[in-house]
């Protein structure tokens, strides 16, 4: 699987894909009240690139040039940009 081949609403995504920019955490609060440590990655493959969301305990230490394997990741639509997800049930490693 490739970025390219991504759309919003597929799960079970695995992918391996390399950071091409990388930002320092930020805290944010849910809707619901909720405190959460977030960290936005971009990254890509040949096909293309997108961004990459991890929350709280999902946050693993990356940096622009690694490259990383998502395992059980989703996609959604947020604002308008899609973007691959770890969430609950999914795992990143570097690799």
């Amino acid at each position: 699987m490739s970025i390219g081949d991504l759309k919003p609403g597929m799960r079970h995504v695995d992918i391996a894909v390399k950071v091409l920019n990388a930002s320092e955490s930020k805290q944010v609060v849910t809707s619901g009240g909720v405190d959460h440590e977030i960290l936005e990655l971009e990254v890509g493959d040949k096909s293309g690139s997108m961004k990459l969301v991890l929350w709280d305990d999902k946050i693993i230490p990356l940096k622009a040039g690694d490259k990383a394997r998502i395992e059980n990741g989703f996609v959604t639509s947020f604002k308008g940009a899609w973007r691959i997800n770890v969430g609950r049930y999914g795992n990143i490693t570097k690799i």
